[in-house]
C-alpha cells in the first residue's frame, strides 16, 4: 500500500514519499513528540505477511540499532501499525554513490576520503559482530556536507550470540542466485560458503575500484558470467584505465579483491589507517575534527605518521620483499589494545601461544591459531613465555613482586596441553631462556650488574661480556646459539656462536629498534635451514627491517618497513611470527606556583632529557615522525609555551643557566655537542671514548656528570670537562644514572646494590640507608643536600617518589604520580630540588601481532 501525505502511522505524520527499494517503502514524515523530522521505511504492501521478508526486516533493525557511528545510518525506532512494520532512521539529504557514479568517475582524492569514510563504519559494524554483506554503491549515501552514510543492513550476518543469527536466505530476483549483489560479492559468498567480515573488504574494493574507474570490476553480460569473474579473474589495471591512481592505493584495492579471504586485509581498521596514510601524504583527508592551533596539526600529522607505519607492516601497501617475486604476505592475529613481549610457535605449527598485557593488565599467556581470530588464555599465573619444546613443553617465567617492585623470579615447565607449572630454577630477575633440542635441558642467557654471560647447557658458561645482551635462540641441530648484544646506546649485533662459546659471526652497525629502551623483546630467530639467523633492527636514522644473517657473516635484506619491528619466531616452513610496536611518548610537567599537570608534548614521541633548576623550562628529544631520521632538540617553557627546536640530535642535559644544551648524535653515539638555547653558534665537543647514555650538568656550569659505556665494559660514571671536552672515569663499571648534588661537591648514582653516593672525585661510595631494591633510583637531592628524592614503579602507571634522609634512612612520601591510562609506563622523572616543579614522561607501546608468509 501507498501512505498518503498526512496519514499517520503509529505516532509518525507521514509527510511525502522518499522512494522505494527491494526492501521497503520509504516516506518523510514527522515525529510531533521530539518535533523532528525523519525517514520511515515499510514493508511493500503484500509481503508484511512473509515471514521470510519479515524476517530480514527485523534483522536490519536489530542491525542497525545496535550501531551507533557517524557514518551508518542512525536507527531511531521501529514498529508496527495495523500489520504494517515500519523502520524509523534518521531522514538524509543528499545522492547515492551509485547516482554520483552515474556522472562517471571521481578523482583518486575523493575516492580516498569516501573510502576512508566507508571503512570506519565498516570497522564499527565488525567491532559488533555485524557484517553487511551487501555492500554496494546503492547502500552507501552522500550527503550534502559530504558524508558517507552507510544504508541497509538489511542482510547483515549477526556474528556474536548476544546478537541473534540468521540463516543463509536466497534472493527472489534469479533463481539460485545467493544472499549479496551480483558484481559486489566476494568468491565465498558467491560460492555459498560462510561469510565474515571479509567479505565486505572485498566489497569495498569492488566499490572502490569502480569509484576511480567508472565502471564495476566484475561485470559480464549475465549474473552467472559475473559470479564466474569474480572466481576466476582479475578486474582489468588501473593503469590500463587511463586514470591517474596513486600506486599506494592500486595495491590497496587490489589487497580487498584478494580471491583469498586470508590474503585480503584483516580488519577494516586497517584499510582505513592505510587510506589516512595516503590521504595524510597527499594533504588531503575526509571531514574530521579540527584541531585547534599549531599543537594540534603537529600532532595530527605525527599521528597519521604513526598509522602510516602500522598499516605498511599489516601489508596494507604490501612493500615487496628487497628482490624480485611476490610480496610476502600478513596475517593479523592479535586485535586487543596491549603489549606482546613474546610468541612462539607450538609443535603443530597452527597454534601460536603468546605472552602479552591487554588493557593495562598484567602479563598472560594466550594461544590462538592461524585459522581463527580468537585468542584464549591458558589459565596460568601472570608471567611470561619463554620457549616451547618439540613435545609441547613450556619455559614459563612467574615473576614476584613486594610493594611494586620485582624481588624474584621462578622459572618453571608446564605442559602446553595442561598442568601445573613445576618450578627448575630460582633468580632475582628474568633471564633468557630456550629449550636445548630435546626438551631435556636449556641455554640461559643472564644478566647482571657484571655484564651478561650464556650458560649452555644450563651451569656451563661458554661466554660472558660486558654489555647487555638479550634474546637467546638455540638452533635446531643444537650446535649453534644466536642472541642480540648491546654495544653501546642504542646499538647492536647479531651474534652467532657454537656450542663451545666461540663467536663465528656478527653484525655491527645496526641501530635497536626504539621499543628496546624500553622492554627488550624478540630480536633474532633461526632460520628453518639453521644456516642463518633471522633478525630484526635497522640502519641508523632509517626505518627498520627484517635482515638474514649467515653463518659465514654475510647480511641479506629480506624485508624493508617503517616502525618498530620485532622478530618473535619461525616456523619449521619459514613462516614468521613478527610484532610491530606503535608507540607514543608523552611529556607532563607542573610548574612552580601551580597545582595542576600541563601535557606538554610537542609531537608523537617527546622524550623528557632535563628539567632547569627553577622549573621553568624543560629539554626534551623528538624521536619518531616529528623528530625525523636525525631526531630533534627541544626547549620548552613549563608554562605550555610553544617548543623552540635547537638542532638535530639527542637531548641530554642543560646547563645551571639554561644557556647550553648538551646534545648527542642520533647515528654516533660518542659525538656530543653544545647547542645554544638563545643566540650563539653549536659547538662540537671532541669524540667521547665511550657511547653516552645520561648527562647531568653540574653546579657552575663547567663539568658534565655522564654515564656511558665504553666497549666491552658495563655502564660507568664519567665526568665531562665543557672547556677542554676530556673525560675521565669516576667510578667502577655496574654504576648508572649519576645525579650531581645541587652545590656540584656529591653525585647519587644507581648501582647492582642500591643507590650510593661519592664525593665529586673521589672512590668513596657510600649506600644510601634503607634503599636496597634494584628498582629504586635517585630522582633529585633536596636542595640542602641532607636528603635524597628517591623513586620507583609500584605499576606501570604509578610512579612513588620518597624523601629520604642520609643520616637516618627515614622516609617520607613526597608525591604518587600516576599517568592518563593504565597502560601508560612512566618513565624519565625529574624535580627540582626545592620540590615546587616536576617533569616526567609516560610510555605506551601498543603491539599488533602477524602471521608473515613469504619471506625469502
Amino acid at each position: 500500500m501507498s501512505l498518503a501525505a498526512g496519514s499517520r502511522l503509529g505516532p509518525y505524520t507521514i509527510l511525502a514519499p522518499l522512494g522505494a527499494g527491494g526492501m521497503g517503502e520509504v516516506y518523510r514524515a514527522r515525529d510531533p513528540r521530539l518535533g523532528r523530522e525523519v525517514a520511515v521505511k515499510v514493508l511493500p504492501e503484500g509481503v508484511s505477511g512473509d515471514a521470510d521478508r519479515l524476517r530480514r526486516f527485523e534483522q536490519e533493525a536489530r542491525a542497525a540499532s545496535a550501531l551507533n557511528h557517524p557514518n551508518i545510518l542512525t536507527v531511531f525506532d521501529t514498529g508496527s501499525h495495523e500489520g504494517t512494520v515500519y523502520l524509523v532512521t534518521e531522514i538524509l539529504e543528499g545522492e547515492t554513490l551509485g547516482g554520483r557514479l552515474a556522472g562517471g568517475a571521481l578523482p583518486a582524492r575523493k575516492t580516498i576520503e569516501i573510502g576512508i569514510q566507508i571503512a570506519r563504519g565498516l570497522a564499527a559494524a565488525h567491532e559488533r559482530g555485524i557484517v553487511h554483506r551487501d555492500l554496494k554503491p546503492e547502500n552507501l549515501f552522500l550527503t550534502r556536507d559530504d558524508r558517507v552514510k552507510i544504508l541497509d543492513f538489511g542482510l547483515a550476518k549477526l556474528q556474536r550470540p548476544e546478537i541473534a543469527e540468521a540463516p543463509t536466505i536466497l534472493t527472489g530476483t534469479e533463481p539460485g542466485m545467493v544472499l549479496g549483489t551480483v558484481g559486489y560479492m566476494a568468491p565465498e559468498q558467491v560460492r555459498g560458503q560462510p561469510v565474515d567480515h571479509r567479505a565486505d573488504l572485498f566489497a569495498l574494493g569492488a566499490v572502490l575500484y569502480e569509484m576511480l574507474t567508472g565502471r564495476r570490476a566484475f561485470q559480464r553480460d549475465s549474473a552467472a558470467e559475473t559470479m564466474a569473474a569474480i572466481l576466476r579473474e582479475e578486474p582489468p589495471d588501473l593503469a590500463e584505465t587511463g586514470k591517474l591512481v596513486p600506486p599506494g592505493l592500486d595495491r590497496m584495492v587490489r589487497r580487498c579483491l584478494e580471491k583469498d579471504p586470508h590474503r585480503r586485509f584483516q580488519s577494516a581498521s586497517d584499510l582505513a589507517f592505510g587510506l589516512e596514510s595516503l590521504s595524510a601524504a597527499s594533504g588531503t583527508g575526509a571531514p574530521v575534527a579540527a584541531a585547534t592551533g599549531r599543537r594540534g596539526l603537529l600532532r595530527t600529522a605525527a599521528l597519521a605518521g604513526l598509522l602510516l607505519a602500522l598499516t605498511f607492516l599489516a601489508g596494507v601497501l604490501a612493500h615487496r620483499q628487497w628482490g624480485q617475486g611476490e610480496p610476502p604476505r600478513f596475517q593479523r592475529l592479535t586485535f586487543r589494545r596491549g603489549n606482546i613481549v613474546n610468541a612462539r610457535f607450538a609443535p603443530d605449527g597452527q597454534t601460536i601461544v603468546y605472552s602479552a598485557a591487554w588493557d593495562g593488565k598484567t602479563m598472560e599467556v594466550f594461544t590462538t591459531r592461524t585459522d581463527s581470530p580468537e585468542s584464549r588464555a591458558l589459565g596460568l599465573p601472570p608471567g611470561l613465555l619463554h620457549s616451547i619444546s618439540s613435545g609441547g613443553e613450556l619455559l614459563f617465567g612467574i615473576g614476584h613482586w613486594q610493594d611494586g617492585p620485582l624481588v624474584g623470579y621462578t622459572l618453571t615447565r608446564v605442559p602446553l596441553a595442561g598442568g601445573a607449572p613445576r618450578p627448575i630454577l630460582e633468580a632475582n630477575r628474568p633471564h633468557w631462556v630456550d629449550w636445548v633440542p630435546g626438551g631435556e635441558t636449556f641455554a640461559l642467557l643472564h644478566n647482571d650488574e657484571n655484564g651478561s654471560r650464556v650458560e649452555y647447557p644450563r651451569g656451563k658458561v661458554i661466554w660472558r661480556t660486558q654489555d647487555y645482551a638479550w634474546d637467546l635462540r638455540v638452533s635446531a641441530a643444537g650446535d649453534a646459539l644466536a642472541f642480540c648484544e648491546s654495544r653501546g646506546g642504542s646499538h647492536l649485533a647479531v651474534v652467532i656462536m657454537d656450542r663451545a662459546g666461540k663467536v663465528v659471526a656478527q653484525s655491527g652497525g645496526w641501530s635497536v629498534p626504539a621499543f628496546v629502551e624500553w622492554i627488550p623483546r624478540g630480536c633474532v630467530a633461526w632460520a628453518p635451514d639453521g644456516r642463518e639467523v633471522w633478525f630484526a633492527a635497522a640502519r641508523p636514522g632509517r626505518e627498520s627491517g627484517l635482515y638474514a644473517l649467515t653463518r659465514n657473516g654475510r647480511v641479506r635484506p629480506l624485508l624493508r618497513i617503517p616502525g618498530s619491528l620485532s622478530l618473535l619466531d619461525i616456523s619449521r616452513d619459514g613462516r614468521a611470527l613478527l610484532s610491530q610496536v606503535n608507540r607514543r611518548v608523552s611529556l607532563m610537567a607542573r610548574a612552580p606556583g601551580e597545582t595542576e599537570e600541563r601535557d606538554l608534548s610537542w609531537f608523537d614521541s617527546s622524550s623528557l632529557a632535563d628539567l632547569s633548576a627553577d622549573g621553568r623550562r624543560i629539554l626534551f628529544t623528538e624521536y619518531g615522525e616529528g623528530g625525523g631520521a636525525k631526531a630533534a632538540v627541544y626547549l620548552r617553557g613549563t608554562d605550555g609555551s610553544p617548543a623552540v627546536r635547537l638542532g638535530n640530535g639527542l637531548a641530554l642535559a642543560l646547563s645551571p643557566d639554561a644557556k647550553w644544551a648538551l646534545a648527542g648524535s642520533a647515528t654516533e653515539t660518542n659525538r656530543l655537542f653544545l647547542l645554544p638555547t638563545g643566540a650563539g653558534e653549536p659547538r662540537a665537543l671532541p669524540p667521547a671514548p665511550m657511547a653516552v647514555v645520561q648527562a647531568r650538568w653540574l653546579a657552575g656550569g663547567r663539568q658534565i656528570l655522564i654515564a656511558g659505556v665504553e666497549p666491552g665494559q658495563g655502564t660507568r660514571l664519567y665526568l665531562l670537562d665543557t672547556g677542554t671536552g676530556r673525560t675521565r672515569p669516576l667510578t667502577r663499571p655496574g654504576t648508572a644514572f649519576g645525579v650531581p648534588s645541587p652545590d656540584g661537591s656529591r653525585f647519587a648514582a644507581w648501582s647492582a646494590g642500591g643507590v650510593m653516593t661519592s664525593p665529586i672525585g673521589r672512590e668513596e661510595p657510600r649506600p644510601v640507608p634503607g634503599v636496597r631494591s634494584m628498582a629504586e633510583g635517585a630522582v633529585q637531592w633536596r636542595a640542602d643536600g641532607r636528603a635524597l628524592y628517591i623513586g620507583r614503579l609500584t605499576e606501570v602507571s604509578r610512579f612513588r617518589i620518597d624523601e629520604v634522609d642520609l643520616a637516618t634512612g627515614r622516609r617520607t612520601r613526597w608525591k604518587d604520580l600516576r599517568s592518563g591510562s593504565p597502560d601508560a609506563l612512566i618513565w624519565t622523572v625529574m624535580m627540582t630540588p626545592d620540590g615546587q616543579a616536576y617533569a616526567y614522561d609516560t610510555r605506551v607501546a601498543l603491539a599488533t601481532l602477524y602471521l608473515v608468509e613469504g619471506l625469502r
